[in-house]
């Protein structure tokens, strides 16, 4: 086992004045900040203040998602010289600057404002190509990961939502994989198997809490985000969180692009579809997901059933990483009855 793990993380209401600590900490004290115009709007007083005195400030705005975003911030930090790189708000700013810090080799520090997803504090970036498709890169996790609860709790609750759709979906990711090892010998950290599904468990068994969407309830959405992005660090790829779920997840973005379902939307419902497929207790994931007002239909993703069954038979042919998907092969047909037997039609 080789991996690296963030060496600092601060969890906590306020958690943003710890600032200058991390950077003390990093020995660093010239930073790029990318983010976007609506995060910056809002929050750069309150950085400016806490970084006043402390470290020079660079701002860099994310305003895409694909590689000629990641080579504008490039172009910042070799214009800037600046000694870490800083992902302040939600996917977009964050994988933009993980990519772009992984790339010139400097540190990355995660601060998120949402948890839409556990992509905060994980090695993976997930990217678009020339032609819009999504790319997932494995790079190195966060140096510092800093979640500012009462930031985060602001955070419209639809994201929030999103963000436990994907740690919920670690049921079926995990699932997936411990299938991968039994039927094809696939090896895979089991360290990395656990930590994901003590990032499942944590939300499952606080689920009344986290339907609250109190900032106890938001503590452990980031426990279980930080978690998760561990695992990956341990597994030396995204396998522990990333399964047939995903899979049905990134075939809705290649074939039915332009909705505005997000993907902790898209990775519960397949979670939930998945966890059928594999005699799991798919009723009980599909009704913690209604708790928390994420999406539990395909309808609920802008998709048809007819065109929720075609990304269900195109999901395996994305990805050759063994899952229930490509143990079944489902025809048209069987995806359809598959979408009816879990309930998301």
């Amino acid at each position: 086992m080789r991996f690296r793990l963030p060496s600092h993380v601060v969890v906590e209401e306020d958690a943003l004045d710890r600032f200058p600590e991390v950077l003390d900490a990093l020995g660093c004290h010239k930073l790029l900040v990318v983010t976007d115009e609506n995060v910056w709007n809002l929050l750069s007083r309150r950085v400016e203040e806490v970084l006043r005195g402390v470290a020079a400030l660079s701002v860099s705005f994310a305003r895409g998602s694909g590689y000629p975003t990641v080579d504008a911030v490039r172009a910042v930090v070799a214009e800037k010289d600046p000694c870490v790189v800083v992902g302040l708000g939600g996917g977009r700013s964050i994988d933009v600057a993980k990519y772009a810090a992984y790339i010139e080799g400097l540190p990355f520090v995660s601060v998120p404002t949402a948890l839409s997803h556990d992509g905060f504090a994980s090695p993976i970036v997930a990217l678009k190509d020339e032609q819009g498709n999504p790319v997932s890169l494995f790079t190195r996790p966060p140096a510092a990961v800093v979640v500012d609860l009462g930031i985060v709790s602001r955070a419209p609750r639809r994201l929030l939502a999103s963000g436990a759709g994907d740690i919920l979906a670690k049921l079926t990711s995990v699932a997936d994989a411990r299938l991968a090892q039994r039927e094809v010998g696939e090896r895979i950290s089991e360290a990395a198997l656990e930590m994901a599904e003590a990032a499942y468990r944590i939300l499952a068994s606080h689920i009344v809490e986290l339907a609250r969407w109190s900032v106890e309830g938001v503590r452990l959405l980031a426990e279980a985000g930080l978690l998760a992005g561990m695992a990956m660090a341990v597994a030396g790829s995204s396998r522990p969180c990333s399964g047939s779920e995903h899979l049905f997840s990134h075939a809705l973005d290649k074939l039915f692009p332009g909705r505005s379902s997000l993907h902790g939307e898209q990775v519960g419902v397949g979670a939930v579809v998945a966890a059928y497929l594999h005699g799991l207790d798919w009723e009980v994931l599909r009704e913690m997901l209604r708790k928390v007002g994420a999406p539990t239909t395909v309808a609920e993703l802008g998709v048809t059933p007819e065109q929720a069954a075609q990304a269900l038979e195109l999901a395996p042919r994305l990805r050759d990483r063994y899952t229930i998907l490509h143990k079944l092969k489902l025809s048209r047909e069987e995806a359809v009855r598959a979408l009816r037997g879990a309930g998301v039609v």
